[in-house]
């Protein structure tokens, strides 16, 4: 039987009630409890508790000091109990239905309904999605003997969002949810990692210091064996490297890749020459002329012979004269240097770099072969960064729309550089279209950011299920309070006091808003922040 803990006394709405309690010590902000309406069940949230006197007359009051206290004490009459009571404050969930769902509740419940502590095989089945792919992330805070699953399908193709300050945990929980759907199912699922963290799901979390049980041990080594890093072809990493093999006491694999220039949508490289060197409106109409002409010379390997063509093409819509000419030219000497200088462009068909070929990126590969594939954009600055995460995203898209093949997750690290809410990026355009388009094709987005008031609203807004961490600033707190239905201001509260290993889900992908403790990874995680101590010691700063 299920323990009472209080009463209704009020109910100030259909989904807000205020409850006296008899036992608080059972309860903290963020518990679950249930409210026994006559024939219904509801389930509701605490998101206040105070303590009141019942003598708050000031004449009462100013009668009572510490002395008449302990006064009161030696005749064995506990004053607190005698003046105060406790009082909680229960945003209602829904109503339980006969099957164990969750459905809306219209009616607020009869005052005196009594408010118990949820049984633990109720909730498990109320929690549990109705899917047949579920992933496993951790357990209720405040009831850690109950597992917290996920729909995987609406998580994925209905998207994602992880919001919290920074150093509140997000790429742990992102590296949780990464290892449930790596292990759990056969989908691709490709990483923009701007910071180089995600190299570590290479290896098992045992050999990082955190303890693996048997099974979890298989499972590590499950994950990290579909664990693929890809790194731009001309980008020295080896100071990455170096840092990785100190750490875990072994090489990190990767596989150096380039893209063709032809690859690229001319949109994005008109972007980039302005952006690097400017371009005229001139040059524009002869790259955009002669681009539009090398469909007909079949496949171009070499840059050397696609500046050759668009010299060609370019001649015939340049203005006749020397100012055509020279624009020309200057167009000419801009496109090699791009090329060249970006170091993610593929310029020959056999090309090396500290050893390691450089190879194509292959997307048929990219899309059908299951398992995680993390892109190293750490080596890149902003733009480029911008520019390779709109030609993957953008190809992958075109590929998945045309063959119908494999579900992809795209995971967005630092999701407001790429997608910002003011001005624009080169990689906004592609990821807005897969927010808007991709769920049609199994193609989804997780979206993870330390400013969330900062990521374009309209990326945000196709996120159906948002999972929140640790915040603090104003905006932020103001952008959940406009997402969250039934939001209160001890919500907020409690979003500033999170722990690292704790989050608040809601939306599509769960039942209800539930308040979770993040389960351990099974792979290592590369997110940590350094200690002063051990920069000094590593860099030879004398003590």
């Amino acid at each position: 039987m299920s323990k009472t803990v209080g009463v209704v006394v009020s109910a100030d709405s259909v989904t807000v009630v205020t409850a006296v309690l008899s036992d608080m010590e059972s309860l903290t902000v963020g518990s679950l409890v249930i409210i026994i309406d006559c024939d219904r069940v509801l389930l509701g949230r605490v998101v206040r508790l105070a303590r009141r006197n019942i003598f708050q007359d000031d004449r009462v009051l100013q009668r009572i000091d510490y002395e008449s206290v302990k006064l009161l004490e030696e005749y064995g009459i506990d004053a607190e109990k005698l003046t105060s009571m406790n009082l909680a404050r229960i945003v209602i969930l829904g109503q339980v239905t006969n099957n164990e769902k969750i459905e809306p509740s219209r009616r607020p419940p009869r005052l005196y309904s009594p408010v118990k502590l949820p049984d633990k095989t109720l909730l498990e089945n109320i929690l549990r999605p109705r899917s047949r792919l579920v992933i496993h992330v951790g357990k209720l805070r405040d009831l850690d003997t109950v597992d917290v699953y996920l729909d995987a399908e609406k998580l994925v193709t209905h998207h994602c969002a992880i919001l919290a300050a920074t150093g509140g945990g997000k790429s742990w929980l992102a590296g949780v949810i990464v290892e449930e759907l790596a292990y759990r199912t056969d989908m691709s699922i490709i990483v923009f990692d701007p910071h180089s963290e995600y190299s570590s799901m290479l290896v098992p979390a045992d050999e990082a210091g955190v303890e693996l049980d048997e099974q979890e041990r298989k499972i590590a080594e499950v994950i990290a064996s579909k664990v693929k890093i890809y790194v731009p072809g001309r980008v020295d990493s080896s100071s990455i490297d170096e840092v990785f093999r100190r750490r875990f006491g072994r090489s990190r694999t990767y596989s150096r890749f380039g893209i063709r220039p032809l690859d690229v949508p001319l949109s994005i490289i008109v972007r980039l020459l302005d952006y690097y060197y400017g371009l005229s409106d001139t040059q524009r109409r002869i790259l955009e002329e002669a681009w539009h002409n090398l469909i007909a010379h079949g496949d171009i390997t070499d840059v050397e012979e696609l500046l050759k063509i668009i010299e060609e093409e370019g001649r015939q819509a340049a203005p006749r004269g020397y100012a055509g000419e020279a624009s020309l030219h200057s167009l000419l000497t801009k496109l090699r240097l791009l090329f060249e200088n970006r170091p993610f462009f593929l310029t020959r068909l056999v090309e090396y770099y500290d050893g390691l070929p450089v190879r194509r990126l292959d997307i048929r590969e990219l899309v059908e072969e299951p398992g995680v594939k993390v892109f190293d954009l750490s080596g890149l600055d902003y733009v480029d960064q911008q520019a390779l995460v709109a030609v993957i995203v953008d190809q992958v898209l075109k590929f998945v729309m045309r063959h119908r093949s494999n579900s992809v997750l795209f995971v967005i690290e630092e999701a407001h550089n790429f997608a910002p809410s003011r001005g624009d990026s080169l990689s906004l355009g592609p990821l807005l279209k897969v927010a808007r388009e991709g769920r049609k094709f199994g193609v989804g987005l997780l979206v993870i950011s330390q400013r969330p008031a900062r990521v374009h609203p309209d990326l945000l807004s196709q996120c159906m299920t948002q999972i929140f961490k640790r915040m603090v600033n104003p905006n932020d707190l103001k952008y959940v309070r406009d997402v969250l239905e039934n939001v209160d201001v001890e919500d907020l509260w409690e979003l500033k006091l999170l722990r690292e290993d704790e989050a608040l889900i809601v939306g599509l992908a769960a039942p209800l808003s539930l308040l979770v403790k993040v389960r351990k990874r099974y792979t290592a995680h590369g997110g940590l922040t350094p200690s002063i101590a051990n920069l000094a010691e590593t860099f030879g700063v004398a003590r």
